[in-house]
């Protein structure tokens, strides 16, 4: 037997008992196992031809099922007799998903063990090359281990081993041929550094093979102090493959809401971990005045197709004033509907869909966030497209838009919320160049183009809309019978299944159809675009009406349940082109100003339409004067607006565009671009139109509008001025806008022209320089009495978030002035400045701030602050609304310690007070 020598540089000729070696640096042995060799193994060729070998005593029938390849560098001892190899320095052993690395290991080939163990280096002082066993994908350190690769089971002292977010340590574990680990004396953490700033300590800790940690009576350590806390178990599922989670109970968050719904818990149920593709999430609430809301909630999602989510909630929520309990005031049912689905591109077709329904209060009572809180609208879509071929294509969608209303002064309810549903398709053919089929040849006739386009939507609304039937508008008096409510102002009533027929009554479809023809451009003098154009649109509609004069300046409407279309065609030409100018200045760096103008002027014919001969329009006699009108036969005049009357317009329209910049000589001499271009006004435009044909009220609006850009400072202005007066309307006292009348404002002395409309707003962003990447922080000095062990660790792992006293921030302003003004009204004017920012006060503390003023109301908008802390494996956060914004809104707070592991989501420590915190519900 070969005596084991680590010392030994050369070792001396050992006797094998196996005659199957060949002049290789490998071994086979009899039952399948081969030895791979280091280079420092001493063993004599001759000496193994002896006859006395013939016989293999090996030569059973081996349990090992895959081959054992081993190595070392610095020696390999095999010991025949005692049918073992010992392994030493930086010794490796591999047998099927098993690798084990370490300083010494032993094989055992009698009762099938691997022994490996690290050394001591008097050097050093240390204990080097532990023992590293790798399972798969698992792996493990420790400081000394058996391991039987038959039985597969094993004894390990000093184990770490990661799992999941987490790792395990323990001074003594047993492995089972299943995988499992029983430790004894052991700690679980997410925190990755040697010494954990925090670990769950326990007993005893079985993990089971790539599921779970099932622990026994355990307590909470933080910074080495023991707390008081502690459970008789603990249950801590692993992630499986793509974070699906592991199927499992949610624990329920607890509180009380002061005078409201009382004492709660929320968002307690089950969460089930369907597949990698779906998953699904029951939730509970229960309140102590009687309130209670249920939930579901799923993930989706299919690879290359499509992913999404869906969340349906309701609550049943009873008011917890006494006063309402004694009245036996019914309690109220809110429900929220969000579906997102976005669709991955490809083929021919898609679907998506945003959906987010809710009752007019469900935000108001349940959202935990202020954006949610605060919001008054929200919208839906479903949609779904294709395309035929290269030119055709069709679409349908699904809208829903709200309106949760205003709250109650009384109550803080909100009521008057406006519901719209409306569904629309599409059908089309993409314009194509009739003439260029082929690729065409260059000809100028061949840029012709021409498509079509349909669509159509039906619509309901909970909305019943006023019915002028005024005689100072229609100069007749209507005779149906109508809804007297309906006359003086819209009605808004409740979407529900009650008031439906009501709701269908008003509700209509209308179809629209266009033919876009592009015709050539020409060019005119070398410099200026003419585009001519013709366009042909129409509409479609599920209603008629028919007018009958009855005398005495009455008309009768009736309603025909009959298909109709009303088109109208046009034609236009536009003139455009582009000049500049250019001022020379003499400066230091200003070089010259230069000065861009693009005026366009463009004419529009609509013939008319009016005639009998189209049947668009119902010629009428409204009094017995024997006077007439032309009424739509398919707009009705419900519509105070109304629509187009179908007479002839000729429309001159008119722009002008102008932009400024001027050009800067480079401040360095070595700089590849001698001058640099800087914008000094990006657009500054007048626009307007004139209508050559109308027998009145000729002149559009003026519009003007202005934005620029300067060193991040955005500005936008843009004014509409009335050319025409307006006098009081002495028929209708409570019409305050008066009647505009065809005559200039000038000669009436209101002005060169009355501005109805201006806004301006500017924002800008604060910010410091970014910090040169190639500044990196001196390293920190090993004799500073603060520079622990622990810390000096943390900063080589993480030199990113090393303290170098850099301390960013940034800050946002937006400015909005507004002012309205509608006739001889009074302007109505907003007038707000909100701010946001963070500060960094270091790398891991960050300050935040929302805030606000109306300077038309003179107070302040909703004011949040948020403070965030980052514990390396904890995240601390605090969130505070001191101002809500009015007094039926209740300012809020938020406190939240929690471990960042989603394993130990629900180790935190957490402390609220909602919106929702108020008397009543």
């Amino acid at each position: 037997m070969a005596k084991a020598d680590s010392s030994a540089a050369v070792q001396n000729p050992v006797a094998v008992t196996s005659d199957t070696l060949t002049a290789a640096d490998s071994t086979t042995l009899p039952d399948g196992v081969r030895i791979a060799t280091g280079d420092t193994l001493g063993i004599r060729l001759d000496s193994l031809r002896a006859d006395s070998l013939r016989v293999d005593s090996l030569a059973k029938q081996s349990d090992l099922q895959s081959t054992v390849q081993y190595k070392s560098r610095d020696s390999t001892i095999m010991d025949v007799d005692g049918k073992q190899v010992h392994l030493y320095g930086e010794a490796e052993v591999t047998y099927g998903t098993i690798n084990l690395k370490a300083d010494y290991i032993r094989i055992d080939w009698t009762i099938n063990e691997l022994f490996a163990k690290g050394s001591y280096d008097s050097t050093t002082k240390e204990t080097v090359g532990e023992p590293i066993f790798q399972d798969g994908a698992e792996a493990y350190n420790t400081k000394e281990l058996r391991y039987n690769y038959k039985t597969k089971k094993g004894f390990i002292k000093g184990v770490v081993t990661q799992q999941g977010e987490g790792n395990i340590r323990g001074e003594q574990v047993k492995k089972d041929q299943e995988g499992n680990l029983y430790i004894k004396k052991a700690i679980y953490t997410t925190c990755n550094l040697t010494h954990p700033h925090f670990y769950i300590n326990a007993p005893k800790i079985k993990l089971i093979d790539n599921k779970q940690v099932v622990s026994g009576p355990f307590n909470l350590v933080i910074a080495d102090v023991p707390l008081p806390l502690g459970l008789p178990f603990g249950f801590f599922p692993f992630p499986k493959k793509k974070e699906i989670g592991t199927s499992g109970i949610l624990f329920p968050a607890y509180g009380e809401e002061p005078n409201g719904r009382g004492f709660y818990l929320r968002d307690g149920g089950y969460y089930f971990a369907v597949s990698e593709n779906f998953n699904a999430t029951v939730t509970g609430q229960i309140y102590s005045t009687g309130s209670w809301g249920a939930g579901v909630s799923s993930i989706y999602t299919k690879r290359y197709r499509y992913n999404g989510n869906v969340s349906l909630r309701f609550n049943r929520n009873k008011s917890g004033d006494e006063l309402d309990k004694l009245l036996d005031k019914p309690g109220r049912n809110d429900f929220s509907v969000i579906w997102s689905h976005s669709p991955v591109p490809r083929g021919n077709s898609t679907f998506s869909a945003n959906v987010n329904v809710t009752s007019n209060s469900f935000n108001q009572y349940n959202a935990q966030e202020t954006q949610k809180y605060i919001s008054n609208v929200a919208s839906s879509s479903v949609q779904y497209n294709r395309t035929f071929g290269q030119y055709a294509r069709a679409g349908a969608s699904l809208r829903v838009n709200q309106n949760f209303g205003t709250p109650d002064p009384l109550t803080g309810l909100k009521t008057g919320g406006k519901t719209d549903v409306s569904s629309s398709f599409n059908f089309g053919v993409n314009q194509i160049a009739p003439f260029a089929l082929n690729g065409g040849r260059g000809a100028w006739y061949e840029s012709f183009r021409l498509g079509m386009d349909f669509n159509g939507d039906y619509s309901v609304n909970n909305t019943l809309s006023t019915i002028d039937t005024t005689y100072s508008r229609l100069g007749f008096i209507v005779t149906n019978e109508m809804d007297s409510a309906r006359t003086r102002s819209d009605q808004v009533v409740d979407f529900n299944f009650d008031n439906l027929p009501d709701l269908l009554k008003d509700a209509r479809f209308n179809g629209r159809y266009s033919i876009p023809i592009s015709l050539p451009n020409f060019k005119l003098l070398r410099f200026i675009n003419l585009t001519p154009g013709i366009s042909l649109q129409g509409e479609v509609f599920s209603k008629q009406y028919k007018y009958t004069y009855q005398g005495e300046n009455r008309v009768r409407i009736d309603t025909i349940d009959q298909v109709g279309s009303e088109y109208s065609y046009s034609m236009s030409a536009g003139l455009n082109t582009r000049f500049y100018g250019t001022f020379f200045v003499k400066g230091k760096r200003l070089e010259a100003i230069r000065h861009t103008v693009i005026p366009s002027v463009s004419f529009s014919y609509t013939p008319d339409f009016s005639g009998d001969n189209f049947g668009f329009y119902q010629n009428v006699q409204i009094n017995d004067d024997g006077k007439t009108q032309f009424l739509s036969r398919y707009r009705g005049i419900g519509n105070s607006l109304g629509g187009s009357n179908g007479q002839a317009s000729g429309v001159v329209s008119y722009s002008l565009n102008n932009s400024f910049e001027m050009k800067l000589r480079s401040r360095s001499d070595t700089s590849d671009q001698q001058f640099e271009k800087v914008s000094l006004l990006d657009n500054l435009s007048f626009n307007g139109s004139y209508n050559l044909i109308a027998d009145s009220l000729n002149l559009s609006n003026l519009s003007v509008n202005a934005n620029t850009t300067i060193k991040d400072l955005n500005l936008n202005f843009n004014m509409t001025f009335d050319p025409y007066a307006y006098i009081p309307d002495l028929r209708s006292p409570s019409n305050t806008a008066g009647l505009r009348i065809n005559e200039f404002a000038v000669k009436r002395g209101q002005g060169l022209a009355r501005l109805s409309n201006l806004n301006f707003t500017f924002s800008k962003s604060f910010n410091p320089k970014k910090k040169d990447p190639a500044k990196k922080p001196a390293p920190p000095n090993p004799t500073n009495p603060e520079a622990t062990d622990e810390n000096l660790e943390f900063i080589n792992r993480h030199p990113n978030l090393y303290v170098d006293f850099d301390i960013p921030w940034n800050v946002n302003i937006n400015y909005n002035f507004g002012l309205s003004r509608f006739g001889l009204r009074p302007a109505e004017i907003i007038q707000t400045l909100s701010a946001n920012g963070d500060l960094s006060l270091t790398p891991k503390w960050k300050l935040s701030l929302q805030t606000g003023f109306d300077f038309t109301a003179l107070s302040p908008s909703i004011t949040t602050v948020s403070l965030f802390r980052d514990l390396h494996c904890w995240d601390m956060s605090f969130n505070w609304t001191p101002y809500a914004g009015n007094r039926l809104r209740a300012s809020n707070y938020s406190f939240t310690l929690k471990a960042k592991s989603s394993i130990l989501q629900d180790l935190k420590l957490s402390r609220r007070r909602s919106f929702v915190d108020r008397s009543g519900y």
